[in-house]
């Protein structure tokens, strides 16, 4: 397992010198080590020499080299499956950062795979739970609920701690996607695990709460009231006045199929500024109550950046210089271009995403007519500043907002919340920005991978082509993260490769499904 940071620091402040390594009976001695001398925190260091390593398209970690084993004895059935053209496939989900560092983020077999595709590490979940006050322990396991598979936790609690106390606290704390829906408080001491090494034994504390909660489907979903809507995101928990929306653990979509199914239940639109402000399911009674009001505008996307004058503006400034200072750091390599021949309206590019460079090397590498109708998506809570100025000081909101107001005009960007209301009403831009004939460059994975590995896709795409009936054109980007790191201040000249997929048209509701196959084509690219 891999080791807590809060440990890690802890005893790197007593002045101990805490150096990790990786290894696994079936490439003994050891795959990779810190350097004494170089270690980075967090990491289990750099392969030895001889032994290489590499991260699957499913973020699984691979090891090959002289110190692994030729297989399992007498049984060719394990050998076939965890070995692959010399690859050792090792069941651990990591990443490898900037200098080759391994980063071990949890067990394949125990991540959870929420039914829009992201993935959640129950120790990172478990980590934040354990630091609340009252817990004495917890584990953190994927149950099976109406929307798919949801994060549970199996508490154990010190005498008069408040589960539901420590689960709102826990989700404060929390990712979007890793917020917990469902908890048990564990009736015995302490958790099971397993003799000697102490490692829970999640497969019996997934098998005991799934025996304690009816299967999915069993009960009554269909419920009167609210109660019944929301009953598909509470994973088998008790709704009360009190509970709290933030801790169903909604991601964007969620909120707007919870919003278009209250308008169904009240027959009319819901003001989705309302709705925003809502935090607990007695706020959302209140609005069964009150009276139909005009739909407020939560975001002010931007107009004045796609009339004709910002529009040549913004095509002589990247042609003539913008896109040439890129052109020096990043000598991009295209393919598939022939893809795009035939193609007359507008289009939804999907790529993966490495840099915040990435939209200069996409802009290089695409045709001139395709160039400049491109509007690349950007996450609106980045320009938290902008808009909303009451909670920084004028300074701040200055510096932010030039930046808005510079990626606005210089690259036709549009800012797309990502955990703050106003989906729908994204949306709707969208849909007008392809109406008016230009090309949104989405981002599905909503943050940076940092290698090159393609992360899990949001299903944000899939439900916007779909509704648009606009095709996908996928987009295959490698090497940016060499060119500017997420954590690097200064780019660095490099080779960066980028491959234009075939035109994918998506139809139907199955969102999750959907983006899968986008995602699965910009793998394979």
């Amino acid at each position: 397992a891999a080791l807590d940071p809060a440990l890690e620091g802890f005893w790197s402040g007593l002045g101990w010198a805490v150096i990790q390594g990786y290894g696994l009976t079936e490439a003994a001695p050891i795959v990779t080590l810190n350097h004494p001398f170089h270690a980075r925190k967090g990491t289990v260091g750099k392969p030895i020499a001889g032994v290489e390593i590499r991260i699957a398209p499913d973020g699984e970690v691979l090891v090959r080299g002289g110190n692994v084993t030729a297989g399992y004895f007498n049984n060719p059935e394990a050998t076939a499956e965890a070995f692959e053209d010399g690859w050792f496939h090792t069941g651990d989900i990591g990443e490898l950062d900037e200098s080759g560092r391994l980063l071990i983020k949890g067990r394949k077999k125990e991540m959870i795979v929420l039914a829009d595709g992201r993935n959640v590490f129950p120790e990172d979940v478990e980590r934040v739970l354990n630091g609340v006050e009252g817990v004495v322990e917890s584990a953190v396991v994927g149950i099976l609920s109406e929307s798919g598979e949801t994060v549970h936790a199996a508490l154990a609690l010190r005498p008069g701690a408040d589960p539901e106390r420590v689960i709102a606290a826990a989700n404060a704390r929390l990712e979007d996607h890793q917020r917990i829906r469902g908890y048990t408080v564990w009736s015995e001491p302490e958790l099971p695990r397993t003799e000697g090494t102490r490692k829970l034994k999640r497969r019996e504390i997934r098998s005991r709460i799934a025996g304690e909660r009816p299967a999915p489907g069993g009960s009554s979903s269909s419920s009167a009231g609210l109660e019944g809507l929301l009953s598909k995101w509470a994973a088998g928990r008790e709704l009360h006045e009190n509970t709290s929306l933030e801790d169903l653990g909604l991601s964007s979509l969620d909120r707007v199929e919870l919003m278009v199914a209250l308008e169904q239940r009240l027959g009319g639109p819901v003001d989705e500024a309302a709705f925003a402000q809502a935090k607990t399911l007695a706020d959302l009674k209140a609005m069964e109550h009150a009276p139909a009001i005009a739909a407020a505008e939560l975001i002010r996307f931007p107009k004045w950046n796609r009339n004709r004058l910002a529009h040549w503006f913004r095509i002589l400034n990247q042609n003539l210089w913008l896109l040439n200072l890129a052109r020096i750091f990043a000598w991009v390599r295209v393919e598939g271009r022939e893809n795009l021949r035939g193609l007359k309206g507008p289009v939804l590019f999907a790529s993966n995403h490495q840099s915040y460079f990435d939209t200069p090397v996409i802009l290089i590498g695409l045709p001139f007519r395709w160039r400049c109708r491109v509007a690349p998506a950007m996450r609106k809570e980045y320009f938290d500043a902008h808009f909303h100025p009451e909670k920084y000081g004028p300074l701040k909101w200055l510096s932010n907002s030039i930046g808005y107001w510079l990626a606005a005009l210089m690259f036709n960007a549009v800012p797309i919340p990502q955990r703050e209301a106003g989906t729908r009403q994204a949306l709707r831009y969208v849909g007008e920005l392809v109406e008016e004939g230009w090309c949104p460059l989405i981002f599905p994975e909503g943050k940076h991978s940092r290698d090159e590995t393609v992360g899990r896709f949001q299903a944000g795409v899939a439900m916007m082509a779909s509704r648009l009936r606009t095709p996908v054109v996928p987009i295959r980007i490698r090497g940016v993260n060499r060119v500017l790191h997420p954590d690097w201040r200064m780019a660095r000249p490099g080779f960066v490769r980028m491959k234009i997929g075939k035109p994918m048209y998506l139809e139907g509701e199955d969102y999750a499904g959907l983006v899968r196959k986008v995602e699965e084509e910009i793998r394979g690219m």
